[in-house]
């Protein structure tokens, strides 16, 4: 399935630059920031090591959902998110999981600066976030007292998010977004028969990380109305407990719609 990413991306960003250049119908005004209400949805992977279950990594595949809201301001612009993953195909060999993570994203990015490269415009965007995300593990074997074996985190975490725009046409622009947290409020499931450990711990960058990375072209099929390829990136690290190293690649398409 990885073999197909670069590929798939490389038809999508073709068929984008052909439409820009053949289609007659579309307004000539130049690409707004991209504000609105945005619907994603992507396929990809997941490899995940939850040493709470288990030593062993689990992999398999797992699509993405999302839905976000972008309003610009004078000096400012607001965006939440709201995603979530899930699938059942999370294996070990013989043994599944399912496995679940959910997260909510708001914050404030404002404008650095614009500068060209290569004579295309490109706008560089940096502000603060707050996210609550949660994991939850479901490994499908018996287990002593119970039927099945789970395993649970949540990070209340404050962060950064970065946004860089470059034009590469007058309806097509490149994206790429970077957001992580610095310092979480964590809570994890903890054994208390076999361990003393609390089950909420302040976190920072170095013991309880979560960043999402996303890069690609989006598309203005009209003034209010565009389209979006991208590669997701998401990748989640929590130290303080058993640790749980989670990483997720997608495939992404999402459709945006300014009013």
């Amino acid at each position: 399935m990885k073999n197909l990413y670069p590929g798939l991306l490389a038809l999508i960003f073709f068929l984008l630059f052909t439409v820009n250049h053949f289609s007659q119908d579309l307004s000539e005004q130049e690409p707004r920031y991209p504000a609105g209400i945005s619907v994603e949805y992507g396929i990809g992977g997941l490899a995940v090591t939850d040493e709470y279950i288990s030593k062993e990594k689990y992999s398999g595949s797992i699509p993405y959902y999302n839905i976000g809201w972008r309003k610009q301001h004078a000096d400012y612009v607001y965006h939440l998110n709201v995603d979530f993953h899930y699938s059942s195909r999370i294996k070990n060999y013989n043994v599944s999981t399912d496995i679940y993570q959910f997260a909510i994203n708001q914050g404030f990015d404002y404008k650095l600066t614009e500068f060209t490269i290569f004579d295309k415009n490109t706008s560089v965007y940096l502000g603060p976030t707050a996210e609550l995300y949660f994991y939850f593990n479901r490994q499908n074997i018996a287990v002593s007292g119970f039927d099945y074996a789970q395993s649970f985190s949540l990070l209340i975490s404050g962060g950064i998010n970065s946004e860089l725009f470059y034009e590469l046409w007058k309806k097509v622009k490149l994206e790429g977004s970077l957001s992580f947290s610095l310092l979480s409020l964590g809570f994890r499931m903890v054994d208390e028969e076999e361990t003393d450990e609390k089950p909420a711990k302040i976190l920072t960058l170095f013991s309880g990380t979560n960043l999402v990375f996303k890069f690609g072209p989006r598309y203005y099929l009209l003034e209010n109305l565009s389209v979006k390829a991208a590669y997701l990136f998401h990748f989640t690290r929590i130290s303080s407990w058993e640790p749980l190293l989670s990483a997720s690649d997608n495939v992404v398409l999402s459709f945006t719609y300014g009013f």
